[in-house]
């Protein structure tokens, strides 16, 4: 294959190679590179379209992949669900992913690039990660979108809920969302991390709250809990005192070990119990709660509407 190599002002530098090897800290201006019968690479993941390498002020060089929206969803449906699921998942998760990425490239962010490649907006595997299944999914809602009064919706997912999904304002503050409420989500049952429990050490618990100046924590202790049974407040109570902080911030403190904030805990030996259901933020498409009405035979159309009330489907027009 061939590689070409323009500038900023979209000029050819170089064409005819094939592997390039540079010191990114020393670029100076934005090159991009294209290539017209092989798939580019950046370190071990493969891509469509073409790279842009943007240096920064502060920072290191930006790697950024761009091309056409219908692409980066085929890379990255596979990405976040398995490839093996029903169908109707499938789409389900399609149309959402891609009416994620059209409200992050409406509300620009980053004069760069619209949607990062990780969690932080959705996770994109490059070219290995297409399989003709999600591939046939996506293209088989080429452009759909959920909309809510004519506009692309907030399309939030998750991995499962636990049985009932959560408000936006309760994770993240902010303003109601009219088409984001509680609403009951039985078939997350079916899948991974609906129940789970972890013990915490108690000399973790004390490390990673040391911060509040509690001493050695001797109990922990849920006050509130929102609507869904997720946990708002709670309270640590340790030999030097006591602090009441919010469920979120327990829960980023604390990291992988608490999946959600469906959750209980209680002191057993020299630790904590942790016990809950679900993984995830819980807000909005719960993945395990689609997979698992797709598997009772609900369509994508009914998914959708399930996990976002009041939405509607519409095409991309321009």
């Amino acid at each position: 294959g061939i590689i070409s190599v323009y500038d900023a002002n979209d000029l050819l530098i170089k064409k005819g190679i094939d592997i390039i090897s540079l010191d990114a800290s020393r670029l100076k201006a934005p090159i991009r590179f294209v290539s017209q019968n092989m798939s580019l690479g950046y370190k071990s993941i493969k891509v469509r379209g073409a790279i842009h390498l943007i240096p920064q002020n502060q920072g290191p060089t930006l790697v950024v992949n761009v091309l056409p929206l219908e692409e980066y969803l085929l890379a990255v449906v596979p990405s976040e669900v398995p490839y093996s699921w029903p169908m109707e998942a499938l789409k389900a998760q399609a149309i959402c992913a891609r009416t994620y990425a059209v409200r992050e490239i409406l509300n620009k962010k980053n004069a760069f690039y619209d949607v990062e490649a990780t969690t932080n907006s959705q996770v994109y595997g490059g070219l290995e990660k297409e399989h003709p299944l999600t591939t046939k999914a996506v293209q088989d809602t080429t452009g759909v979108m959920a909309v809510f009064e004519e506009n692309p919706i907030q399309a939030f997912f998750h991995s499962n809920s636990g049985g009932k999904t959560e408000t936006p304002e309760n994770i993240w503050g902010g303003k109601k969302v009219p088409y984001l409420s509680v609403v009951a989500s039985e078939f997350d049952s079916a899948g991974d991390n609906f129940y789970w429990k972890e013990t915490i050490s108690q000399e973790l618990i004390n490390s990673k709250f040391s911060n509040l100046k509690l001493g050695e924590i001797k109990s922990i202790q849920v006050l509130s809990r929102t609507a869904s049974g997720r946990v708002d407040l709670i309270e640590l109570s340790g030999t030097d005192g006591s602090s009441r902080i919010r469920g979120k911030d327990f829960r980023q403190t604390l990291g992988a070990p608490v999946r959600s904030l469906r959750f209980g805990i209680q002191k057993e030996g020299n630790g904590f119990l942790i016990k809950g259901m679900g993984s995830g933020h819980g807000v909005g498409l719960s993945q395990w709660g689609s997979f698992g009405m797709a598997k009772e035979n609900y369509n994508y159309i009914e998914i959708l509407r399930h996990y976002y009330p009041g939405t509607d489907l519409a095409r991309i027009t321009r």
